[in-house]
């Protein structure tokens, strides 16, 4: 190859290079527009198709709205552990099924953070199968700080395979002291 065709090859690369570059430089803004309009097309597509974030919230049709169950909340603590524990409502009425939340309220009355576990049991005993709890403090420690109060929620439901009979139900936690737990392992 001569000199001259040498030259015209590297400027034709060059301005190859240079078209590649542009190119390239081009696609990056375009990609960045589409990402940007994928948005507003999708929730379009959806408007039109009628699919809708409303029509994924449905109502829990499990609920047995002919049955009324009372369930009754007790408290208690075990050997003089130094905590107010109490719940907030005394009782609810409750369809089988629904969603309910009812809290507990504690007090550590200890000059010092103390930590108490809940355990729960139930009234009748085989009550205990049909109450589904969603969430609970119980089982797990709960550290409170000197004077400190909290409110402890428990969500929970109460399966439609409850037998008929069954009118009332009684969830107690009994509250015991593992401060000094880690200790003595």
């Amino acid at each position: 190859m001569s000199s001259v065709d040498l030259g015209q090859f590297r400027r034709e690369q060059q301005g190859e290079a240079r078209r590649t570059l542009y190119k390239l430089l081009l696609i990056v803004p375009v990609m960045l527009v589409f990402c940007a309009s994928m948005v507003p097309l999708y929730k379009q597509i959806c408007q039109v198709l009628g699919i809708s974030a409303s029509l994924a919230t449905t109502t829990n049709t499990q609920v047995d709205a002919s049955r009324n169950i009372r369930v009754d909340f007790d408290a208690n603590l075990n050997r003089g552990f130094s905590w107010r524990f109490e719940p907030v409502e005394k009782f609810v009425s409750v369809h089988p099924g629904a969603v309910v939340t009812v809290n507990y309220r504690v007090t550590n009355m200890a000059p010092h953070a103390t930590t108490g576990r809940a355990v729960p049991s139930f009234g009748p005993i085989e009550a205990g199968q049909y109450f589904q709890k969603v969430s609970c403090f119980c089982f797990s420690n709960q550290t409170l700080q000197a004077g400190e109060t909290r409110d402890m929620p428990v969500t929970f439901y109460l399966d439609n395979k409850m037998p008929k009979d069954v009118e009332a139900i009684a969830l107690s936690y009994t509250f015991f002291d593992v401060t000094n737990e880690k200790n003595r392992s």
